[in-house]
């Protein structure tokens, strides 16, 4: 038997092995976010009915977080495993995918991977919530978007050119993101974590009533809800507004990877320190409210023109904006929940993120499908500045939510289990 670690020891094994997992983290998210779209509308010609399931897909899996996190609490294995064993799976996913001779076929394996991938998220927060003090989270979880957003730049410029050589070479660019997704199950592995079994309520459908009951997590959850639909229901539209012929941009697969991907993930790199830090020292509505800004900001600056130099600077704001997000949706409801409640919270948290998410392709491309991507962007608009409206009243409540938590003591009487 291992001699029980510190939670000095606890935080700083955590740290280095989650630095890792963000190497893996950074390839397979540049695999879904944008290649498979990319590959899809190049190589299949796929059309709208099709291509609305890609980014689709991770919403689904969020959407069954709540039903995964109830299955999940059945079991002895350590939380850690559980996600390298999701990971492991993702990696197959992965491999099927780069032997896809159909759209159909290509994008069942995108979605069952996003499906698995997603389950892990709010076990992860768990072990955050757990290996981490609450003074130091944003700031440590900003290093691992750092080095997963370097991983994704460099990525995403290598796999831009190589489509660009040859787009049938595409199933190099996923075989490397299998070997990512293996990189995050063999790290994740290594995090100390406790059981499952203590995760919660082995009923989905009470993870759910908990947004009934805490008046302020709904309410922060219904703003989150109008947010998120207006921001991800332009992340496909982009991909076409810049390479659809249509639009007058037609731009080329080395211009859509270098805007996309290597703009947006360098000012999200950028930025991420800076967010990590005011995380841990701002209150999370003041901090959401100025990232709403900058995404509105971003849309303006993509949207309504078809010079590059302007997209540029959209898609710079979009990773600044993004920098900031990732950690706040990852760690807010460490901030609302009680320690041994934060899974259950970030599967409700998640559960919602993957209606929107689901929703939220189908509601652009219906918008797109009729009329200019543009009024897409407005409805975006539209619907990120309702949101902000309404976190506004929410700032007193989270202060004063923060100074009941504060009150719960932080030792835990179970030992952290090697995973």
């Amino acid at each position: 038997m291992e001699p029980q670690l510190t939670r000095e020891q606890i935080a700083a094994t955590t740290y280095r092995w989650d630095r890792v997992r963000g190497a893996g983290q950074g390839i397979t998210e540049t695999c879904w976010q944008v290649f498979a779209l990319l590959v899809a509308i190049r190589v299949f010609q796929a059309d709208e009915s099709v291509k609305q399931f890609i980014p689709a897909g991770l919403g689904v899996g969020f959407l069954l977080s709540p039903l995964g996190l109830s299955l999940f609490n059945r079991l002895k294995l350590p939380v850690a495993t559980i996600i390298a064993i999701l990971w492991s799976l993702v990696a197959v996913a992965l491999f099927l995918m780069c032997l896809a001779n159909s759209i159909i076929t290509f994008v069942a394996c995108i979605a069952a991977a996003q499906i698995l991938a997603s389950q892990g998220i709010p076990l992860l927060t768990h072990i955050y919530s757990n290996n981490y003090p609450s003074s130091s989270r944003g700031s440590r979880l900003s290093t691992t978007f750092v080095i997963a957003s370097s991983c994704g730049i460099v990525f995403g410029y290598l796999g831009g050119r190589l489509l660009d050589l040859d787009e049938r070479l595409y199933p190099y660019i996923f075989g490397a993101g299998v070997a990512a997704a293996l990189l995050y199950a063999w790290s994740v592995r290594n995090i100390p974590s406790e059981p499952a079994l203590h995760l919660g309520s082995r009923n989905p459908f009470t993870c759910m009533a908990i947004a009934w009951k805490d008046l302020l997590f709904r309410r922060m959850l219904i703003a989150w809800m109008l947010l998120g639909t207006g921001s991800l229901m332009l992340i496909p539209i982009r991909v076409e507004y810049l390479a659809n012929p249509v639009y007058g941009i037609n731009a080329s697969n080395a211009e859509v990877s270098l805007l996309l991907i290597s703009t947006v993930l360098a000012f999200r790199l950028l930025s991420t320190k800076l967010w990590g830090g005011l995380f841990d020292r701002m209150n999370v509505v003041t901090l959401r409210i100025l990232i709403n800004s900058i995404i509105m900001a971003s849309v303006i600056l993509f949207f309504f023109t078809d010079r590059l130099w302007s997209i540029g600077i959209g898609c710079a704001l979009l990773g600044t904006a993004f920098g900031g997000g990732g950690i706040l949706w990852s760690l807010y409801v460490t901030k609302l929940a009680p320690p041994d409640k934060v899974a259950a919270y970030m599967s409700v948290h998640g559960s919602t993120t993957g209606l929107r998410m689901a929703l939220s392709p189908f509601i652009g491309y219906s918008v797109v499908h009729f009329t200019h991507p543009a009024l897409a962007a407005w409805i975006s608009l539209c619907l990120v500045s309702l949101s902000t409206i309404l976190f506004l009243p929410l700032r007193p409540l989270i202060d004063a939510k923060a100074g009941e938590l504060e009150a719960i003591p932080v030792a835990s009487n179970r030992p952290a289990d090697r995973a």
